[in-house]
């Protein structure tokens, strides 16, 4: 399982290229180059290949007994070797007859993971952290129609239409919303738990199980570009109210454990908690703000927005809490700071491009800064994958 165990992150930094390419076609176009396509591929192995792929492996080796193990092994090597048949074939046909085929088999391989993985922790449900493990891979079997249905469309030439956006962001949806959130916070969980850090499991209850309530109607704040009317509205902001007041029971859940993670956790350990936890925050208020009938449209309007958005979920929230998790589940080798202040540079100068767009001056080039931001982000990344591989803890 060690090889499998590094293996997202290795992903993780596929993606990162995948992204300088993309933006480097923005700044310099290269010829014969299909974005759509290429687009596709980051964003399969940005979701499928680092994140899901890590809190799978997570789940198994923090979750599972020792025993167990060798039974998730195959299906884990099938899911990888599908991931990289996705690395080829979307940027060939995008969504065509091949990668459609290999996203589905991969759905089903994935099926037959999540229908395992409930049999073999069902004594062992009612652990919190093991409960947010569940409903994480709950999640991810309510959202696997999105791809497919996208796949459908698209191949049927209606890649442009409102139901295909609609199943884009429903996908998206209840990945971020669902799979990584409940996965993340599983991990997070049972890192205390190790560590022997205690929580108020009430306080933590109330907020897992109205996140969990409230994630179902707040699919509709993706949906209010298609201006549904004031009723819709209405239940977007009780759900996105309902999200910020479950992370208030969160925050209480930690509030006598502080001192204890201070303690137990190291300095760029909690560096990266902290900021993912920011970028946690930050997304909630923004599901709140767009709500607002004018607030939504912007949003859809400037796709750049959008991006930001994603990206602050993705790599802000997801993935520099994953970089923690890692180093503290003693995965792999200390974190050093220089690949994580240039990770964090990199995320956070793409952001502000982009949040900034229409009000940078003239002289400013934003598609040369995102592919320089780009850049941060492969050297961040790079690093923390060879460290992984390579360096021996002294």
């Amino acid at each position: 399982m060690q090889h499998l165990i590094k293996l997202p992150l290795v992903f993780f930094f596929v993606a990162s290229l995948l992204s300088f390419l993309l933006r480097w076609h923005y700044y310099q176009p290269i010829a014969g180059f299909n974005y759509a396509f290429w687009l596709h591929s980051h964003s399969h192995i940005m979701f499928l290949g680092w994140v899901f792929n890590a809190l799978t492996v997570g789940f198994v080796v923090k979750f599972l007994p020792q025993h167990l193990h060798g039974r998730y092994r195959h299906i884990l090597i099938i899911i990888n070797f599908l991931l990289v048949c996705m690395l080829i074939a979307f940027p060939l046909q995008g969504y065509g007859i091949y990668s459609i085929f290999i996203s589905t088999v991969h759905t089903l391989v994935v099926i037959v993971f999540c229908l395992r993985f409930f049999k073999d922790t069902k004594d062992s449900r009612c652990v919190f952290s093991v409960w947010f493990a569940r409903t994480s891979l709950f999640f991810f079997l309510i959202s696997a129609i999105g791809p497919i249905a996208v796949g459908v469309l698209a191949a049927n030439g209606l890649g442009q239409t409102k139901w295909y956006h609609l199943m884009v962001y429903y996908y998206l949806h209840f990945q971020y919303n669902g799979v990584f959130m409940f996965g993340i916070l599983a991990l997070f969980l049972r890192l205390l738990e190790e560590k022997g850090i205690g929580i108020d499991q009430q306080k933590a209850k109330k907020f897992g199980m109205l996140f969990f309530l409230s994630c179902f109607p707040a699919y509709v704040l993706s949906a209010l570009w298609t201006n549904p009317g004031l009723l819709v509205n209405g239940i977007a902001l009780l759900a996105a109210l309902g999200q910020l007041i479950a992370l208030t029971y969160f925050f209480q859940s930690l509030q006598n454990s502080r001192k204890a993670i201070a303690d137990t956790f190291s300095l760029l350990a909690r560096v990266l908690l902290l900021t993912s936890l920011l970028a946690f925050t930050v997304k909630l208020i923004l599901q709140l703000l767009s709500a607002h009938p004018y607030i939504a449209m912007l949003a859809y309007d400037v796709r750049f927005y959008v991006i930001a958005y994603l990206h602050l979920v993705l790599i802000g929230m997801i993935s520099l809490f994953l970089l923690a998790w890692y180093q503290e589940a003693k995965l792999i080798s200390s974190l050093r700071w220089f690949y994580v202040i240039m990770l964090l540079l990199g995320f956070v100068s793409s952001e502000f491009i982009m949040i900034g767009v229409g009000q940078w001056p003239a002289s400013f080039n934003v598609s040369k800064g995102l592919v320089f931001a780009s850049g941060m982000l492969i050297l961040g990344i790079g690093g923390v994958v060879s460290d992984s591989y390579f360096r021996k803890e002294t």
